[in-house]
């Protein structure tokens, strides 16, 4: 069995959409007989709608950098969820940090905004479809992550992450922009590895190529079979993937 599995924003998705060459890339590779695998720090909504117009469907979703799973018709098959008192005090302190914005994920509904101190024009492609909530209701939701946006400023984007890693037990993952707090112990990799156990295959028995351009696709790229980064990637991506690529379509073409 082979099984690609595709990181979305900088990998197949951009701001003017997913190319159709890529689209039909996917597409043969599934009617080949093998598994594509969506895997994004995304929520079900948030992936659902990154899609919507787009002529691509993926086999399995490891969605919210791996703190769920679910299946080609949007049915969970795994999930973990966030301690609501961190959610609440996460959100609390970031509420005052400047020029950043809070957000949350929730399993089921749309991504939430907590809160924005960003002034100015600047826009996110990632986060596009949300609503308001405000954070004295966070006790009636639960949260599966919370990401923050840090527009421009990686020193700041690491402080954050560093005092999250300090003071809760939690994960914490960066894009290239975004601050991704997650369920202890998940990533992208043990997503993939609770996908491979739930389909009752030997690892052996599978093939795995990875698509990814940032820092949050590391633990998948260490389980991969073959691994591949971007020019756009981070040098610590890759380092650590086996190509670095122009293009998902042409690869994937190579590879069928």
């Amino acid at each position: 069995m082979k099984l690609a599995a595709f990181d979305f924003d900088g990998t197949i998705l951009f701001p003017d959409g997913i190319a159709q060459s890529t689209a039909e890339a996917i597409r043969a590779w599934q009617e080949a007989g093998h598994l594509a695998v969506a895997a994004t720090g995304k929520s079900l909504s948030a992936a659902q709608h990154a899609l919507d117009g787009f002529d691509v469907s993926f086999d399995y979703s490891v969605l919210f950098t791996g703190a769920v799973v679910a299946d080609r018709q949007s049915r969970v098959l795994h999930s973990a969820a966030l301690d609501t008192d961190v959610v609440r005090r996460v959100v609390g302190h970031l509420a005052t940090v400047e020029n950043i914005a809070v957000y949350g994920t929730m399993l089921h509904g749309r991504d939430v905004r907590f809160s924005s101190t960003i002034t100015g024009d600047a826009q996110t492609n990632i986060l596009r479809d949300h609503q308001e909530l405000d954070p004295a209701d966070i006790a009636g939701h639960e949260f599966i992550g919370v990401p923050v946006w840090v527009p421009g400023n990686p020193a700041l984007q690491q402080r954050i992450q560093t005092w999250i890693t300090e003071n809760f037990n939690v994960g914490c993952v960066s894009n290239q922009s975004f601050i991704d707090i997650i369920p202890v112990g998940t990533t992208k990799g043990t997503g993939l590895a609770w996908l491979g156990n739930h389909l009752g295959v030997d690892r052996s028995e599978v093939e795995i190529h990875t698509f990814g351009d940032s820092w949050n696709d590391l633990p998948m790229h260490a389980i991969a079979d073959h691994s591949y980064s971007f020019p756009w990637s981070p040098e610590e991506v890759h380092a650590a993937t086996d190509e670095v690529i122009d293009s998902v379509a042409e690869t994937l073409r190579r590879l069928l």
